[in-house]
């Protein structure tokens, strides 16, 4: 199940990478790109975030087992 954790990190940095492309060549899918941008540098963030909490959530469950 650890796989899923880098393939979740890998998206979120491939969305995130995405939308800066975006915001600095704006030329790309026409002249209001930014909206799109912001949104897909949001949801980057957001995946991005969610797996590293959710990794560091596990951790701390599988370190707390350890002590049992």
């Amino acid at each position: 199940m650890r796989g899923w954790r880098y393939v979740l990190m890998a998206l979120g940095v491939f969305v995130w990478a995405v939308a800066v492309l975006l915001m600095v060549e704006g030329s790309i899918l026409g002249a209001r790109t930014t909206g799109v941008a912001t949104l897909l540098g949001m949801v980057g963030m957001f995946i991005i975030l969610v797996t590293y909490v959710n990794a560091l959530m596990l951790g701390k469950a599988e370190k707390s087992w350890r002590k049992i």
